[in-house]
C-alpha cells in the first residue's frame, strides 16, 4: 500500500509538471501584481503615439479617434509639440512607477516575460528607449527636464538603462 501511494504521488507530480509545461503564460501572469498587465498596455499605448500609432512589443498601435483628422495627422506625421511630449512622459511615468510599486525588485524584462516573447520585449524597451531620448532632445523647447530624469530614474529602477 506504501509503495502504491509514492507511485500516484509520482504521478500526480508528473501530472503537475506537465500541466505547467503547457500552461506557461497563466503561470508566468500569476506572478504579476494585478493590474501591471492593463499599466503595461496603458504605457505601450502612450509609447505608440512617439511611434506614429505603431505597435508596441506586441501591444496594439494607438489609434486616434476616427472624427479627428487633426489628431490622426499628428500621431502619423509624428509632429507633436513639447506639451504633448511632456504629458506623455508624465503619463508612462506614472504608469511605470505603479509598476514599480505593485512588482517591487522585478526588472521591467521579468515584468514583460509574463507577457511578450524576446523580440516584442526588445521592441517594449527600445521604445521606452526612443521616448526618453526624444523628450530629452526636446528640453530646450520645452520638455521638462525634471519629468524626463524622473523616466531616466524609473528606467534605471527597472533595470533598464535610458540609452
Amino acid at each position: 500500500m506504501g509503495i502504491a501511494l509514492v507511485g500516484l504521488m509520482a504521478m500526480s507530480n508528473t501530472l503537475l509538471v506537465e500541466l505547467t509545461a503547457s500552461a506557461p503564460a497563466s503561470i508566468a501572469q500569476a506572478s504579476l501584481a494585478p493590474g501591471t498587465e492593463g499599466l503595461l498596455r496603458q504605457t505601450a499605448g502612450h509609447l505608440s503615439k512617439m511611434l506614429g500609432g505603431a505597435s508596441v512589443g506586441g501591444f496594439p498601435g494607438f489609434e486616434p479617434p476616427g472624427d479627428d483628422d487633426k489628431y490622426r495627422r499628428k500621431i502619423e506625421k509624428r509632429s507633436y509639440t513639447a506639451e504633448e511630449v511632456n504629458y506623455w512622459v508624465k503619463e508612462i511615468n506614472n504608469f511605470l512607477s505603479q509598476i514599480v510599486k505593485k512588482n517591487p525588485g522585478m526588472s521591467l524584462e521579468e515584468i514583460l516575460q509574463s507577457r511578450l516573447n524576446p523580440e516584442q520585449i526588445v521592441a517594449f524597451i527600445r521604445a521606452l528607449r526612443d521616448m526618453h531620448s526624444i523628450a530629452a532632445g526636446m528640453e530646450s523647447i520645452g520638455v521638462s527636464g525634471t519629468t524626463t530624469a524622473a523616466l531616466a530614474g524609473l528606467m534605471n529602477t527597472l533595470g533598464v538603462s535610458p540609452w
